[in-house]
């Protein structure tokens, strides 16, 4: 080997050797600390609006359920246009915001994904049967699905628009549902405010207001 290449390999193994020893090991998840960009949080768009918005913005567009169940007559598709908010634009799951006031009939809460049932006052409907959910775990997304202010658009992809829908329910369980002593609360009258998406059998809603008198 000529006198020029041994320099030349000496250099590079110098050069190898100082990388490694300069190099910074970050962990994954970590990389912000070392870029200095701020790692996005799809949750934070939930969380900014439950604690600015979500009162005046639930109270403004919610609709009596039971004018609701008599305008819709069995078909809320037939109500879609006039109260009814589509889970991607204008298609998907119908979802709608409502109120009313009831009378607990049946609490399952021991159930993962819990619930209690209620005759609701004044339902001109005897077809229509109604819950509130509980949790710890909510079926469907109908109050992230329900704010027009919140568009799947606006999100890289379906983990992003999911992790919405659970960060609304951690708040609602926070905010709402861990005021109430679920053991206590069948035969009590109440008032809510919530949100339930079209399916078949009894309308399962979801709270954002829930009054226990």
């Amino acid at each position: 080997m000529s006198k020029a290449r041994v320099i030349i390999a000496g250099l590079a193994v110098a050069f190898l050797a100082y990388a490694g020893l300069s190099a910074t090991v970050v962990k994954e998840g970590q990389e912000a600390t070392l870029t200095g960009e701020v790692a996005f949080d799809p949750t934070t768009v939930a969380k900014n609006f439950w604690a600015e918005k979500s009162k005046d913005y639930f109270e403004k567009n919610a609709v009596d359920l039971t004018t609701l169940i008599k305008e819709a007559d069995g078909d809320f598709n037939s109500v879609a246009s006039k109260y009814g908010y589509y889970s991607m634009g204008d298609k998907g799951e119908l979802s709608f915001i409502v109120k009313g006031s009831g009378k607990v009939t049946e609490v399952k809460n021991k159930l993962r994904s819990g619930y209690f049932s209620f005759d609701l006052n004044g339902n001109p409907s005897e077809d229509v049967k109604t819950r509130i959910q509980i949790g710890p775990v909510f079926k469907g997304s109908a109050v992230r699905d329900s704010i027009s202010l919140i568009s799947y658009d606006d999100y890289t992809n379906q983990i992003e628009w999911a992790q919405v829908s659970v960060a609304f329910h951690e708040l609602i369980t926070r905010d709402v549902l861990s005021k109430i002593n679920m053991d206590e609360l069948n035969g009590k009258e109440f008032d809510f405010l919530g949100c339930f998406t079209v399916k078949p059998g009894p309308l399962q809603i979801t709270p954002v207001e829930l009054t226990v008198k």
